[in-house]
């Protein structure tokens, strides 16, 4: 178990490493799906996880205490439009990865500032002069609530883009081919994309896990960063689930490389497979 457990960080770190050569992934309906992390090489510690399993056995699938992560920002091109799912830290723009004058609507997973920091830039000016950001009702409801507390970014945000601040409701198609779906836990309005019109779709589940290499196989497992880590748990499951029921791709904000497949392991958890 433990070898195959380090095999499998293994994996997950040569991804990384890789990550600047971003290669368009092709959905069903005309979908052109481009994934880039704005911190290659980027890693979780095992102090970060908490659940059913003792920190010995996570080190199991953590050798050296560490997870090989991510923090993806994800293109979407269809229908002659250009989508931005989460804004990162800001990185991709900066590097010229992403061009905000290109981009015709951002979509919002969750409002925590490795995704929505690149909407602003250091003034507090907006990144993104003309399309319209969307973030879910109760996403929106959370943060703006005064006694949310480290939420300035996210009022910051709602402020800055004013009229374009636009809010959605689980289950809205946001455009042709594109769903929110509910991933409530992780925070209380957490939204996972779903993208595609064929058979073949990609699921973009945002942070529905932190530690690939840990959190596929033990999906009971939760991050410090859960806001309800026993719903963040279920939504895992619920989201890594409906993928295998379906045979849709999966993707992730912290997931070296972005993008995979997914089946169960027999055990409870799952098996993520990188997309070539």
């Amino acid at each position: 178990m433990r070898l195959k457990s380090k095999s499998f960080a293994v994996m997950f770190l040569l991804l990384s490493l890789n990550a600047f050569a971003a290669k368009p992934i092709v959905i069903e309906g005309g979908f052109e799906v481009t994934v880039f992390d704005e911190v290659p090489g980027r890693e979780m510690g095992v102090e970060l996880f908490d659940g059913p399993m003792t920190k010995e056995q996570r080190l199991a699938f953590m050798p050296g205490g560490k997870a090989p992560a991510a923090v993806n920002v994800f293109v979407v091109k269809a229908g002659g439009k250009t989508y931005l799912i989460d804004a990162g830290f800001g990185n991709a723009v900066k590097d010229k990865r992403v061009d905000p004058s290109k981009i015709d609507v951002v979509l919002i997973t969750h409002a925590h500032g490795d995704h929505i920091g690149g909407l602003l830039k250091e003034d507090g000016a907006v990144n993104f002069a003309k399309p319209p950001v969307f973030i879910s009702k109760p996403e929106s409801a959370y943060w703006l609530d005064p006694k949310t507390q480290n939420s300035d970014l996210a009022k910051n945000v709602a402020k800055a883009y004013g009229e374009r601040y636009k809010k959605f409701a689980f289950g809205d198609t946001l455009a042709p081919g594109i769903v929110a779906v509910d991933a409530a836990g992780h925070t209380p309005g957490h939204t996972a994309f779903l993208i595609g019109t064929g058979k073949q779709k990609l699921l973009i589940a945002a942070d529905f896990l932190h530690a690939a290499a840990l959190q596929f196989p033990n999906p009971e497992e939760s991050a410090s960063f859960d806001v309800d880590k026993k719903k963040s748990a279920e939504a895992r499951k619920k989201l890594m689930q409906m993928c295998v029921d379906n045979g849709w791709l999966i993707g992730g904000m912290h997931i070296p490389g972005g993008v995979g497949t997914v089946k169960g392991n027999g055990k409870g958890g799952f098996e993520f497979k990188p997309w070539q």
